[in-house]
């Protein structure tokens, strides 16, 4: 019995030790190094400085190297920011469309019809916000199963 304990708080230790070297989970930063990450110069003065730390670059070869990865997140700044305007212009497009189709919807209803339909529309939100708060959500293990292609009790007859 006693090994049995030994052998467990052995292999307890191990996995705590091996779970708190991992660090934050899902390759996550801090706020404090992503909010350093930002700018295109920071960004690049870290890539050179691990090269050169890598590669024992000579000072020449570390300008050299600062100045093309500055030079590639730079541009690479300047494509996300303008994704993000992209993105940003194609919801408020789609809003647009939604309260569109959302008006003529409701010129066709009653007005007992239209609140129905808005405590509907109401209801399939908080639905989808729990759907994916996965903390929040009771049938998390359900929809992880199923794109894990498991299926379940339904699946199986």
């Amino acid at each position: 019995m006693k090994k049995l304990l030994l052998v467990l708080a052995i292999f307890s230790v191990g996995i705590i030790t091996a779970e708190a070297q991992r660090g934050p989970r899902g390759g996550q930063m801090s706020p404090e190094k992503r909010a350093e990450m930002r700018t295109p110069e920071k960004r690049a003065e870290l890539m050179t400085n691990r090269l050169a730390e890598k590669l024992d670059l000579s000072e020449d070869q570390k300008k050299e190297v600062y100045n093309i990865q500055l030079e590639n997140a730079t541009k690479n700044q300047v494509e996300m920011e303008a994704r993000r305007e992209e993105m940003q212009a194609k919801r408020e497009e789609m809003q647009a469309k939604q309260k569109e189709q959302q008006s003529k919807i409701e010129a066709v209803l009653t007005p007992e019809q239209i609140s129905t339909w808005k405590e509907l529309r109401n209801e399939d939100k908080e639905k989808m916000k729990n759907f994916r708060d996965a903390r929040n959500n009771p049938d998390r293990e359900k929809f992880q199963q199923r794109r894990r292609g498991v299926k379940g009790s339904k699946g199986n007859k």
